[in-house]
């Protein structure tokens, strides 16, 4: 089973500091919510607020998300990428095939004048 729910913790006070992640698999459901957080103990501060305290002791958030790839919008936006890539490589390749033919039409010499100091007057072109 490909392991698409992700979660990471933040430090409570300091949100841009990322403390631990993981992955795992199943569906976002209450379940997966108890089994994600029995990794975890629990401390309730004197106001009376519940935090997640992670194996270090610091009091922490509790993130999840999902591998975009994994749902049908994200399988969708792969599809219409790949086409588009694709389509990217044939205009490539037919263009490289374009170029490889007029190559085909000239000397050694004459691509060399081309490349180094541009049409020469005595070469007839197409």
């Amino acid at each position: 089973m490909h392991k698409s729910i992700g979660y990471h913790t933040r430090l409570r006070g300091n949100d841009s500091v990322k403390c631990v992640g993981g992955s795992f698999g199943g569906n976002i459901d209450q379940e997966t919510v108890e089994r994600i957080s029995r990794l975890f103990d629990v401390r309730v501060t004197k106001s009376g607020t519940v935090y997640f305290v992670d194996k270090e002791g610091r009091d922490v958030r509790l993130y999840f998300h999902i591998d975009a790839d994994r749902t049908e919008k994200g399988k969708a936006a792969l599809k219409a990428w790949r086409a588009d890539k694709e389509k990217a490589q044939e205009a490539y390749e037919k263009k490289e095939q374009e170029i490889q033919a007029l190559l085909n039409t000239m000397s050694q010499e004459e691509i060399i004048q081309r490349l180094t100091q541009g049409e020469p007057d005595d070469i007839e072109t197409a």
